[in-house]
């Protein structure tokens, strides 16, 4: 009996491990194709994508070939196509994003489309702009020791070799401006243009700047400043740019240290008559552009297209930049002139604007992104609070964040900035410019 029992148990278990078994399709190679947004192949090599079973327990990566097509060998089912790609151009940061359903069955012979979302971000911001002036000993003010800092606000290599550096007419922003119209508008608001005056300068040479990193361009003098008057900085750092005299700006305060690379020189087409880039010492408006220097140059040698609604003769020549080739800019301010102060730039590129009080050694330094620079893991027990450098408590603002970021730099500290095209909200007047040791 006992036996009869053992004989059909091993039967109903033989039965029902029959109907268990479920039959197992042969895998299945197929392939998938990163495209734009337009739907057009993006044809980009060694882009990770990652393909998720449907339970999300299994995940496959494979890189894409040259057409931007990965391969995966898988069985039937339902999957998940993602990826995500960071890479910069022209000054911007940018991630691609993707994620499609991929149903593969036996008869999948076609690629699958991966279509991917674009989002830009600027990487390269105006981080500082000291050109007040310092006092000068025994009296007055010391402006020959402008400076500007370009920096990488992102966590990519930033290629900064086809930036420009200029600024717009009126020279200062409590002067008198043409550009205004009888209904109180700028006459470029709403056109792709705005009045770049002097010149327009350019990197003679690559320049990479590393993520969280930054290059200082020297306006006039590349030395050190501190043997001239005490209270001004140091430029004659050899790892600096500058701005350097050509044949017509032959101004006195056109100086380089000995040994300072050429390759660091910045080169420029004047499109007035003057002997010195007419950089404000009280209100500037600077910008930076991303254009390759030949064109660069062609623009400013297009006499034909040169405006001259500042005023007439050659030192009043505008050049027209495109405002889309604007990258960021930054309006100031003379803290004394407020009231009688017009923006130069366009709602477009900028709102707002930073009151600086010149003659003080103050600068325009750019807010921290709070936020931002504390979510870096790497930033973890680095981050120095207390900012004292801001003039709040003088005559003028401060960073809201209470970071300090030069200290924090020092420290080993990553610092991502503000960047919201509001100068009133990015900028802030700092007690001391901070090459200042």
């Amino acid at each position: 009996m006992k036996k009869c029992f053992y004989l059909l148990s091993i039967v109903a278990a033989g039965i029902f491990a029959a109907g268990c078994t479920e039959k197992v399709e042969p895998p299945v190679t197929i392939a998938i194709q990163l495209q734009d947004e337009a739907g057009e192949a993006f044809s980009v090599a060694d882009v990770t994508v990652e393909l998720t079973d449907a339970f999300g327990t299994v995940t496959l990566e494979a890189k894409t070939s040259a057409t931007g097509v990965a391969g995966f060998t898988v069985t039937p089912g339902t999957y998940v196509a993602s990826t995500t790609y960071v890479t910069a151009a022209g000054g911007m940061r940018l991630t691609y994003t993707g994620e499609s359903f991929v149903t593969v069955t036996s008869a999948s012979t076609s690629p699958f489309a991966l279509k991917l979302h674009e989002v830009a971000v600027r990487q390269l911001v105006i981080k500082e702009v000291y050109s007040t002036g310092c006092p000068k000993d025994p009296s007055g003010n010391y402006s020959d020791d402008a400076y500007v800092i370009l920096y990488n606000n992102s966590d990519v290599e930033a290629d900064a070799t086809d930036i420009v550096f200029g600024m717009l007419f009126p020279y200062n922003a409590q002067g008198n401006n043409k550009y205004y119209n009888e209904s109180g508008s700028l006459i470029y608001e709403n056109e792709n243009w705005i009045p770049a005056a002097s010149a327009l300068w350019s990197f003679s040479s690559e320049v990479k700047i590393p993520a969280y990193s930054q290059v200082v361009v020297a306006l006039f003098g590349a030395i050190n400043h501190t043997a001239v008057q005490p209270a001004s900085v140091d430029l004659s750092n050899t790892s600096y740019y500058w701005m350097s005299k050509n044949d017509q700006f032959k101004a006195n305060k056109y100086q380089v240290v000995d040994g300072f690379p050429s390759s660091h020189y910045l080169t420029c087409k004047p499109f007035n008559t003057g002997t010195a880039w007419l950089f404000s010492n009280s209100a500037p408006s600077l910008f930076i552009g991303s254009m390759p220097k030949a064109e660069a140059e062609a623009l400013a040698t297009d006499t034909e297209g040169y405006d001259t609604t500042q005023g007439t003769g050659a030192v009043n020549q505008a050049v027209k930049f495109p405002q889309d080739k604007v990258l960021g800019c930054v309006e100031v301010y003379k803290a004394s002139s407020v009231s009688d102060s017009k923006p130069r730039f366009p709602a477009s590129l900028n709102t707002g604007y930073v009151a600086v009080t010149n003659g003080k050694g103050y600068s325009v330094y750019r807010n921290v992104d709070k936020a931002a620079t504390e979510a870096l893991p790497e930033n973890e027990g680095k981050l120095v609070y207390g900012y004292a450098m801001g003039t709040a408590d003088v005559e003028g603002s401060t960073d809201p964040s209470g970071i300090d970021a030069e200290a924090s730099i020092a420290n080993g500290a990553h610092i991502i900035y503000v960047q919201t095209n509001n100068s009133s909200n990015d900028f802030h007047q700092r007690k001391q410019a901070s090459l200042k040791k």
